[in-house]
């Protein structure tokens, strides 16, 4: 996990927590199409059903990876890490509401 910035086209996926971890997922290119193993539907009928229908199972390939990823991350964060994450949003947003500040035992709106 390196905190350079990404390649070009790289979509990047950010810990909500803001941990520092990153997911990143390549801009596509056939070269990535062969990674993910990505293949046409046996059942299209022209050329043109059939790069829909790999450019489709790539999307599919690739949404599931990313998925996976961010699943397998977030489990290594606490209940608690959570939480405070959530009162220090809540707190932020009744800040910018122009509420002022939050007691801590009140809760946001």
């Amino acid at each position: 996990m390196s905190s350079a910035a990404p390649p070009s086209g790289t979509t990047r996926y950010l810990c909500p927590l803001e941990c520092g971890w990153h997911h990143d997922v390549p801009p596509p290119s056939l070269d990535r199409i062969t990674e993910l193993g990505a293949t046409a539907d046996p059942a299209v009928s022209d050329a043109h059903e059939a790069i829909n229908s790999v450019a489709r199972d790539a999307y599919l390939r690739e949404a599931t990876q990313t998925e996976t990823a961010l699943r397998e991350h977030l489990g290594t964060h606490t209940t608690e890490q959570f939480v405070r994450v959530i009162h220090g949003l809540r707190v932020e947003v009744q800040q910018l509401r122009g509420a002022g500040p939050v007691r801590p035992d009140e809760e946001p709106t």
